[in-house]
């Protein structure tokens, strides 16, 4: 657990520019403003504009999409998780029941449990483990080992059952209690990818200097049913989560419904302002803090315009709704059908198109593609989304802001000096600044390079045969490559080796 530290004002201010580098990856702990708010719901028409001066796309402008309905897929893991929350008192009581089927060519003798929770002392305390072939099971830190009585066969199934106490732990970030809302990220037990030559994947969580270095869940696509249930004064607050909410407004008694995604995210609060826009058939909902409400209709046209751009290079959105979330700490995240943006970017966001909230709600939707949609192996191969998210965020720029784009490569990447492998793995870091150097932005110079290097029907057209080949897979290094070599006539193993350490790809 990290320790909590208050910062006076100039401080806080030049943390929050530090927050340029920050995308997706904690950077330290959030001071405490004491704001509370009654919570408000405004909706906007779609059709309200940013207020700055709009640059002409570089390209044709994207059709209107509507959310591409996600395929069903053949018995993908199911999540049915119970949750009692008592926001004030900071515990949760949850119910779990996972039902499992073997995807694998071999039985099973036993099914491996990560349990997220664990990294943080004291904050699980497990009740109960049952099912059917559950017949004994081994804790090994943030895993448990799950015998079963008889092997589960290839394309059978079974479900584990599960009882627990969560013991919300003070941290500024994705998991536990910031001063101004509780989130819950990697809460739940959950079933890793199983690889046949490789074994379950799963990674500890690295911490270097007291931060966590990037992410290190490896998730295969399941479908969510929950159901929460907040015990105390529901009707002061506010829930955003990764999905839709089921249930009467204020009656703290609320279902969600989520198909083909990697995780199912909440943030709680009663604190938030709320507002919404309805985009070619999606919901884009804010939820804001009360000094950042007027910034809410840029934020959701933001988002809009960047569902538009990776709709148009990649595939529409395909979910109903996309929560943005104010986050009580200094870094930003990713989370299925949802991200979180620092405070910080957002209370400091005064000059548009040159800020931080210009291109990190870009980066962070970019995931909704890059991650979810497309995941890849987190801890050992983090370019695959992060690279990508943050060059992702140049072709947002080339797009809308043709203008400023020299800026933002300027003083986004290449001002800086920057060493390290585009491969490098959270675990051969040796801290923060090292491991955004190498993944993020030597990650970026990289597809510039690239693009440059094969052209632009090339690269286009690869990277977007890249996601439809693995949608609704873990993508590899070695998958990225493939096409790429496939599409262009060019040499690419000199760039390749400028900027990677593996001989894999």
């Amino acid at each position: 657990m990290l320790k909590r530290k208050r910062f006076t004002v100039p401080i806080l201010i030049l943390l929050a520019i530090m927050l340029v580098f920050s995308a997706c990856s904690p950077q330290g702990d959030s001071p405490a403003p004491d704001l509370v708010a009654t919570s408000v719901h405004r909706t906007l028409e779609s059709t309200d504009e940013l207020s700055t001066t709009e640059a002409k796309p570089s390209r044709t402008e994207p059709a209107a999409a509507t959310p591409t309905i996600i395929p069903a897929s053949q018995n993908r893991t199911h999540y049915q998780l119970n949750i009692n929350l008592n926001y004030y008192s900071h515990v949760a009581d949850v119910a779990e029941t996972i039902t499992y089927t073997n995807r694998s060519t071999k039985p099973l003798a036993e099914v491996v449990l990560a349990i997220p929770p664990r990294n943080y002392p004291e904050s699980y305390r497990q009740k109960l483990i049952s099912g059917p072939l559950v017949k004994s099971y081994i804790e090994e830190g943030q895993i448990t080992h799950v015998m079963l009585s008889a092997p589960l066969e290839p394309g059978a199934q079974t479900e584990l059952h599960f009882e627990y106490r969560l013991i919300l732990p003070e941290n500024a970030g994705t998991y536990g209690i910031a001063d101004r809302q509780t989130n819950l990220f990697n809460w739940y037990p959950y079933i890793p990818p199983l690889d046949e030559e490789k074994g379950w994947l799963i990674h500890p969580m690295v911490v270097i200097n007291g931060e966590q270095i990037g992410e290190y869940v490896v998730s295969e696509m399941a479908d969510f049913d929950v159901h929460l249930k907040l015990t105390d004064r529901a009707n002061l607050i506010e829930v955003a989560a990764s999905a839709p909410a089921s249930g009467e407004a204020k009656s703290g008694d609320y279902t969600y419904h989520l198909e083909q995604a990697r995780s199912f995210a909440f943030s709680v609060c009663d604190s938030f302002f709320e507002q919404e826009i309805i985009h070619n058939g999606v919901r884009l909902r804010a939820y804001l803090f009360f000094n950042e409400v007027e910034a809410g209709q840029r934020i959701l046209q933001l988002a809009a315009r960047s569902l538009d751009l990776y709709g148009e290079l990649w595939s529409p959105y395909p979910r109903e709704m996309l929560s943005i979330v104010a986050a009580d700490f200094l870094h930003n995240m990713e989370m299925d059908g949802m991200v979180m943006l620092s405070y910080g970017v957002i209370d400091n966001a005064k000059i548009e198109r040159e800020s931080m909230l210009d291109y990190l709600i870009p980066h962070e939707i970019a995931h909704q593609w890059f991650y979810s949609l497309v995941h890849n192996d987190q801890a050992v191969e983090p370019w695959l989304d992060e690279a990508l998210a943050t060059y992702s965020e140049s072709l947002f720029y080339e797009r809308y802001y043709p203008d400023l784009l020299a800026w933002w490569w300027t003083n986004r990447v290449d001002k800086y000096t920057l060493a390290g492998a585009v491969d490098t793995q959270i675990s051969e870091s040796s801290g923060y600044e090292s491991y955004r150097d190498a993944v993020y932005l030597r990650g970026a110079q990289f597809l510039r390079d690239l693009r440059q290097t094969v052209g632009d029907q090339v690269f286009f057209s690869s990277l977007k045969e890249y996601f439809e080949t693995n949608f609704g897979e873990i993508g590899t290094a070695q998958d990225f490559f493939e096409v790429f070599r496939i599409g262009s006539k060019k040499d690419l193993e000199p760039l390749i080796d400028q900027y990677f350490n593996r001989q894999s790809q």
